[in-house]
C-alpha cells in the first residue's frame, strides 16, 4: 500500500510538472524558443573556454598571471565596444544579421585562439574577439523585446537568464573534461558548436525587426 501511494504521488507530481511545462511552452511563440536554443548553445560554447583561459595562456606562452590579467582587461574593454556597436548595427542591419555575424566571429575566433603561437598576436586577437563576438549581445535582447508583448517580456528575459545560467553550469564541466586531452580540443569543440548554432539560427531564427516582425499585442 505504501509503495502504491508513493508511486501514484510521484506520477501525479510528474504529470503536473509536465502540464506546467507544456503550458509555459505554449505561452510563447516558437521563434522565442528558437532564440532560447540559440542563446543556450552560444553561451555554452563560451563557457567551455573561458574558465580555462588562464591555465591555457600561462602554459602555452609561459607567462604569469599579470599578463593574463592584462589580456582579460583588454578583452573586457573590447567587449564593451562590441556591445555598443552591436546595438546600433542591429537597428540598421537587423537583429538576425548581427546574431549570425556574432556566431561566425565566435567560431573563427575559437579556432584561431588554439592556433596562435605568439602572446602579442593573442593579445591582438583578444581585442578583436571581444569586439566581434559581443556585437550579437544587444541583438539577442532586442529580439526578445520585438517578439514578445510588453506583459510577457519580464518573464521572457527571465527564461533567457535560466538558459544562460544552465549553460554556464554545464559548460565548465564539459570544458574541464575536454581539456584533459588538450586545451585546443576545447577550442575546436566550441568552434563546432558555434558552426552548428550558426546553421540552426540561419535556418530557424526569424528576423524580428519591428518592420519585418510585427508584435502581437493581443495576447
Amino acid at each position: 500500500m505504501c509503495d502504491y501511494w508513493i508511486y501514484t504521488t510521484t506520477m501525479t507530481f510528474i504529470s503536473k510538472q509536465q502540464q506546467k511545462i507544456s503550458g509555459l511552452y505554449h505561452e510563447y511563440p516558437r521563434s522565442f524558443w528558437t532564440l532560447i536554443g540559440v542563446t543556450f548553445i552560444d553561451r555554452l560554447g563560451g563557457a567551455l573556454l573561458f574558465p580555462f583561459f588562464a591555465l591555457y595562456i600561462t602554459e602555452k606562452f609561459t607567462v604569469g598571471m599579470t599578463e593574463v590579467g592584462v589580456l582579460f582587461a583588454a578583452f573586457s574593454a573590447s567587449s564593451f565596444i562590441g556591445s555598443f556597436l552591436g546595438g546600433a548595427l542591429s537597428d540598421r542591419f537587423g537583429r538576425k544579421g548581427m546574431v549570425i555575424f556574432s556566431l561566425i566571429s565566435t567560431s573563427v575566433s575559437s579556432v584561431l585562439m588554439g592556433l596562435v603561437n605568439s602572446l602579442e598576436a593573442f593579445f591582438v586577437l583578444a581585442l578583436l574577439v571581444g569586439i566581434f563576438t559581443d556585437t550579437g549581445g544587444p541583438a539577442y535582447n532586442a529580439m526578445i523585446t520585438d517578439m514578445l508583448p510588453e506583459k510577457k517580456r519580464a518573464q521572457g528575459f527571465g527564461l533567457v537568464r535560466v538558459a544562460f545560467n544552465l549553460s554556464v553550469t554545464i559548460g565548465p564541466a564539459i570544458g574541464g573534461f575536454l581539456s584533459t586531452y588538450h586545451y585546443s580540443t576545447t577550442g575546436f569543440v566550441a568552434a563546432t558548436l558555434a558552426m552548428v548554432n550558426l546553421v540552426f539560427a540561419f535556418v530557424f531564427l526569424p528576423e524580428s525587426k519591428p518592420t519585418d516582425f510585427p508584435i502581437d499585442t493581443s495576447s
